[in-house]
């Protein structure tokens, strides 16, 4: 088909029109946008020759603050290590160095595996001290379940004598001389013991406590596996140091000190160290010595901590430098890794160890873990005290996981790239401290100049805009035009041609009889009603877009009306196989148009029939009303095929018919004039999925006073 002649004046005149229109203020805003361009690069260029500067000078305060802090931390565990302990000399560090920064200190194996601290070997619970088990599947001792409730209860005596028996049945059962002993009733007799002492202890019977805490500690020492045993003995020698001499307190709290139960669960030491300290006076001679130990077994049990976390984190990536495995030697130079285990970004320096370390610590490295926080702070105060461009610049600092050391307090500029520079694995950035003020004053002058530019540009858009709005809705009417011509064509094709068809059989008498013929009358009379329909329902959309389509108002029960019309309207909607099913009480009254109202149920019974399933011979339509607020409700329910979820507010639209509606005949107008009609009449209507399949169709008209009798005009709106 030959393209229409107003798209073609559309493509030549218009168009030409428009280029004529925009290609000179185009010009002008192009040239005036280079020169703007020009001078933000140039003060944007200015700003990164000075950002650069600022972040040399700030990348040698940083590597200078780091590498002298490491340095004197390297060079003094040298020294310490060949007098005291890992963990006393780190505190050293800190203390008697001034090295704040140090945090931990490691001894590793040549295989980056740790020498000291050593890990404990969990079960799969991590368990505080084991519990005793009835047996290979699990399960509390029941006799010790029993003294945990007598004593829980306050009766000592019974729980004592319950305790006694139990010992001795378990020692009957589990012989001291039998080399084969049970590791699960050695564990219930220890608990047994346990309790046993912690009751005389209560009674005041301090040798014969003493003596079932020292056989706990010898069960645990001697005859079960190192993986039960540290806890244990753990709790049993601290429990006898409690009710010893302070000297005794005081031993023990030197071996937790020294690590002499670096396989008790991690935490345990510390709170057991914190029991003992407790025991001590005000006064005490010996105060100074606990807060000694206090101070280093809370170091060691950071310091294990991070070894743990080094394990799983850190050990790897060390390995990895001392055997790359493309070849090359192992890497034993001084190696440092910056990482965020811990939560706070820190720096882990690994150096080879020293003849005499390898000798006496067995080691191969020693690892110094430093707080990159405090590594920093003394560059970051220089840089801020002496730097002149410091206020005019802020800092960013990130590690190699993102993990942020410094943030500047401003957003940094739109399209702004920060100059960067790397040491010690950390990312430096440089971004101006008040970029809102900087940029403010680049555009300041380029802004005043490509003023009128912008204005005459603004000016074009919007004329082109509406030209565009203008030519687009011509072509927009003209296509629907067309649509509504061919639409209407193939609707009024088929019952003109039954028309004339059976109209023509009648007349040359070819009937059989006059059955026949009263059912070719009844078709022509069926298709000469849906002409009617249709070019009524042409009429009305062409007085709905004209504005001209209106209703004569008057109050009336919906009720009624809605009983007449289903009364009337049923027996067509049963030749169709249709069961209408209504429930429409009385007493609610409505200011509408009576035939508009008829017209708008009839269209909805109609969609309802005609979009069933194909497959079903008969199927249900409800027509119901009810009261919503102050609105009337009708609602038209089917179970037909429905309506897709996106097209539920399209299929008001003139001439949109449902993507699934397939072969069934419309024009796509009925439901346009239904909403003109709701909206005209202050009211609503909208599609709605039904649960379980249909459709629900939904009318709201406003209610209005039962003594309201005047009738007035309603005149339609334009859509």
């Amino acid at each position: 088909m030959a393209k229409p002649e107003s798209s073609t004046r559309f493509t030549h005149r218009h168009l030409l029109a428009l280029g004529t229109f925009l290609v000179p203020l185009m010009v002008l805003a192009v040239l005036g946008w280079n020169e703007l361009q020009r001078s933000a690069d140039l003060a944007v260029a200015s700003l990164d020759r000075e950002a650069r500067q600022f972040l040399k000078r700030a990348q040698g305060a940083i590597t200078h603050s780091i590498d002298l802090q490491v340095g004197e931390a390297m060079a003094a565990s040298r020294e310490l290590l060949l007098d005291a302990n890992a963990t006393r000399s780190t505190i050293r560090l800190r203390e008697d160095k001034e090295i704040e920064s140090v945090l931990d200190i490691l001894l590793i194996d040549d295989q980056a595996g740790l020498v000291w601290p050593s890990l404990p070997t969990y079960s799969i619970s991590f368990p505080l001290v084991e519990e005793p088990l009835m047996d290979a599947n699990g399960g509390r001792h029941p006799a010790l379940s029993t003294s945990d409730v007598l004593i829980k209860h306050g009766h000592y005596e019974p729980a004592k004598k319950h305790l006694s028996t139990l010992i001795a049945g378990l020692l009957k059962a589990n012989p001291v001389n039998d080399n084969r002993r049970r590791s699960e009733l050695l564990m219930a007799e220890a608990h047994a013991r346990l309790d046993f002492g912690s009751l005389l202890r209560h009674e005041g019977n301090i040798v014969a406590a003493r003596k079932q805490f020292q056989e706990v500690a010898e069960i645990a020492r001697r005859r079960l596996r190192v993986r039960k045993r540290a806890d244990l003995e753990l709790i049993a020698n601290s429990a006898h140091a409690e009710i010893s001499a302070p000297e005794d307190r005081l031993s023990m709290l030197k071996s937790i000190a020294e690590n002499d139960y670096d396989d008790a669960t991690a935490g345990l030491a510390a709170a057991v160290a914190d029991r003992l300290a407790a025991g001590f006076e005000a006064g005490d001679p010996r105060l100074d010595q606990v807060e000694r130990y206090l101070i280093e077994i809370e170091q060691l049990t950071e310091t294990r901590a991070f070894a743990g976390k080094y394990a799983l984190g850190l050990k790897y990536r060390f390995y990895v430098h001392l055997y790359p495995g493309d070849g090359t030697t192992a890497d034993y130079t001084e190696q440092r890794f910056v990482h965020s285990l811990e939560g706070e970004p820190a720096l882990l320096v690994i150096r080879e160890a020293t003849p005499d370390e390898r000798d006496r610590l067995q080691c191969s490295f020693v690892a110094i873990h430093f707080d990159l926080n405090a590594l920093i702070a003394p560059a970051l105060e220089t840089i801020a005290a002496d730097d002149q461009d410091a206020k005019n610049y802020a800092l960013s600092i990130t590690g190699p996981s993102g993990s942020k050391l410094l943030t500047p307090k401003n957003p940094a500029p739109m399209n702004y790239v920060a100059p960067l520079a790397v040491t010690n694995e950390l990312t430096l950035r440089v971004f101006p401290a008040n970029p809102k003020q900087v940029m403010a004053d680049a555009q300041y002058a380029a802004n005043k100049r490509t003023l009128l530019v912008l204005a005459l540009f603004v000016t074009a858009l919007g004329g082109a805009l509406w030209s565009w709005r203008s030519v687009s809705r011509e072509a927009e009417l003209a296509s629907l035009k067309i649509n509504l011509v061919s639409r209407v064509s193939h609707e009024l094709k088929t019952p003109l041609a039954l028309i004339r068809m059976y109209g023509e059989t009648i007349g040359m008498g070819r009937v059989r009889d006059s059955d026949q013929s009263s059912e070719f009358g009844s078709i022509i009379a069926r298709e000469s009603e849906r002409l009617t329909t249709l070019i009524q329902r042409i009429l009305d959309f062409s007085r709905q877009q004209a504005g001209t389509l209106s209703y004569q108002t008057e109050p009336y029960d919906i009720g009624e009306l809605l009983r007449s019309t289903a009364y009337a309207y049923a027996p067509h909607l049963e030749e169709k196989g249709v069961i209408l099913i209504d429930s429409l009480p009385l007493g609610l009254i409505v200011s509408c148009d009576k035939d508009g109202l008829e017209g708008a149920i009839v269209n909805l019974l109609e969609n309802a029939t005609k979009y069933g399933f194909q497959d079903v011979d008969e199927h249900e339509v409800e027509l119901l009303l009810q009261r919503q607020g102050d609105f009337a409700v009708v609602e038209v329910q089917d179970r037909g095929r429905g309506i897709p979820a996106k097209e539920l507010k399209r299929i008001f639209e003139g001439f949109y018919r449902a993507s699934n509606s397939e072969e069934v005949r419309g024009a796509g107008l009925g439901l346009g004039i239904v909403q003109h009609f709701a909206r005209a009449h202050g009211g609503d209507i909208e599609a709605l999925p039904r649960e379980g399949g249909g459709t629900i169709m939904r009318l709201t008209l406003p209610l209005i006073q039962p003594t309201a009798t005047s009738s007035h005009r309603t005149p339609g709106t334009q859509t």
